[in-house]
């Protein structure tokens, strides 16, 4: 998987669990020039997903000095 810049655990922590939507973060796949949203795993460290295209992984940690960008590029 591909480790880029953590965010913020401040809004993973504030986001609803349940029964609310889950937190998600916007990122752009430049491998296949596409948006998809990646979702807050269930251990609530890391957003994970793929690109929807060629199925590449990503993996965004969440610390608490990380920061609170929503939209991200993986490269």
């Amino acid at each position: 998987m591909t480790d880029c810049f953590s965010i913020s655990d401040q809004n993973a922590k504030n986001a609803p669990r349940r029964p609310g939507p889950r937190p998600w973060l916007g990122v752009y796949f430049s491998c296949c020039r596409v948006y998809a949203r990646v979702y807050l795993n269930r251990e609530g460290n890391a957003f994970t997903g793929h690109c929807p295209r060629c199925a590449r992984p990503i993996r965004i940690g969440v610390s608490p000095d990380g920061v609170a960008a929503r939209f991200w590029a993986a490269e």
